[in-house]
Formats: structure tokens, sequence, C-alpha cells
């Protein structure tokens, strides 16, 4: 018997065949996916001149909207869809490179999202991501569909035709972030309910308390001699 040593250099791997391949072939077909579906400004980088938040409602829940002309398609948090029961179409995983260099993975499509922004009535398509604390996120895809659309950012506004009437939206800018949005509400229950866990237990532990409290005055009235306080040195 021998043994056989394969030395791999940096970047490169096995395929089924055996054949030594370089990584970065191996991820050649899916660059373009991932190039395609590149989110920027979702996560650690909110402050980016290229993003607005605005409040939007859906079935007339309050959710807390990005509008991000960095990210290419519309994403939508599984909080939101488990919570309004809107509907997922399964579809094959697609890997989102976010702002910081992370990649993740949706979890299917929700299609036919209907949303008010203002006096704006917005239906769109939207992958189910995990977005941390908003509720969804409009990209290009939605903002391609607009036409000639005119931003201020300092003002934080957003001004375009829509149906031939002129609609202006006014984001957030650094107006802290309301308890009323849906992912903030759903936080506060789960905070709620390991609140009330907490009580619970702090309940059970003085019923406990009590119980061995009534058991040992049992006993101290049983034998008063032994238990008596002393107020004198013996």
């Amino acid at each position: 018997k021998s043994l056989r040593v394969l030395i791999l250099g940096d970047g490169e791997t096995l395929n089924e065949e055996g054949e030594i391949v370089s990584l970065e072939e191996e991820d050649a077909d899916s660059d373009e996916e991932l190039v395609e579906c590149k989110l920027m400004g979702v996560l650690g980088s909110m402050g980016e001149s290229h993003t607005m938040k605005v409040e939007g409602k859906i079935q007339n829940v309050d959710v807390f909207v990005l509008i991000d002309s960095g990210a290419s398609h519309n994403f939508i948090s599984p909080k939101v869809t488990t919570a309004l029961g809107l509907a997922i179409t399964p579809t094959a995983a697609r890997n989102i490179k976010l702002g910081d260099g992370h990649k993740v993975l949706t979890k299917g499509m929700c299609e036919g999202v209907k949303m008010k922004v203002g006096e704006l009535e917005v239906v769109v398509d939207a992958f189910v991501l995990e977005l941390g604390g908003m509720d969804m996120v409009l990209g290009v895809s939605w903002l391609s569909t607009l036409g000639k659309v005119v931003m201020d950012w300092k003002a934080m506004t957003m001004q375009f035709l829509s149906k031939n009437q002129e609609v202006k939206l006014q984001g957030l800018g650094n107006k802290i972030i309301k308890q009323g949005y849906l992912n903030s509400y759903l936080e506060d229950t789960y905070r709620g309910e390991e609140l009330g866990l907490w009580w619970a237990q702090l309940q059970s532990m003085d019923t406990a308390e009590s119980i061995i409290s009534k058991d040992f005055s049992c006993i101290l009235n049983q034998f008063p001699d032994v238990f008596r306080d002393h107020i004198q040195l013996p």
C-alpha cells in the first residue's frame, strides 16, 4: 500500500471528478446572481445617502420601509409575512450579498404585496429575507417603474409622477423609530412573553416560600421553648 498526499493551493478545491479547480471558477456561475441581488444599505449602512426611511401600511398595519437605490430587488421580512398571513411562493434559494459583505439566503417570494406609502399605492413582488429591525425594502426593481424621480437627500423627499398625479414622499430622516411598526411590535411581544414567563416563575417562587413559611410556623408553634427569642444573655 502507498500513501498519496494531494496538496491544494490557496483558493483551490476538488470537484466531483477529483480534478483540482479554482474556487473562483466554481463560483463563477453564481457571481452574476450575487451581483444582480446585491443588497446595499440594509444592514450596517443605513446612513448612506442612497437610502430613505418611510412609513407604510400593509393591511392597515404600520410597517417600517427602507427605499434603497443600492438594492436591486424588493425584500420583505419573514416576521411580516407570518404575522399578516401573506402567501409565500417557494423559489430556489438565492444568495444575497449585503452591504457589509455577508451573504444570506432568501426564503421564497411574496408576490403582489399591496402597501400604501402616504397616498401612494404600491404593489410589488418581494423576496423573503431577514431584515433586522425593518419590515420591507424597496429597491431598484420598484424604483425603475417610477420613471423620472427627483430626490432631495438633504430634505429627505422624493418626487415623481404616478397616474399623472405628482407624488411626494417624505422620509423619516433621523426621527426615532416609533414602537407602532410591526417588527417593533413583534419584538415587544416576544419580550413581553419573556417578561410574563419571568413573572410566573417569580410568583411560583413566592408561593413556594409562602408554603415553607407556613410549615416552619407550625414547627415553631409546636416547640415554643426551643425557638423562643432570647432577649438577654443566658
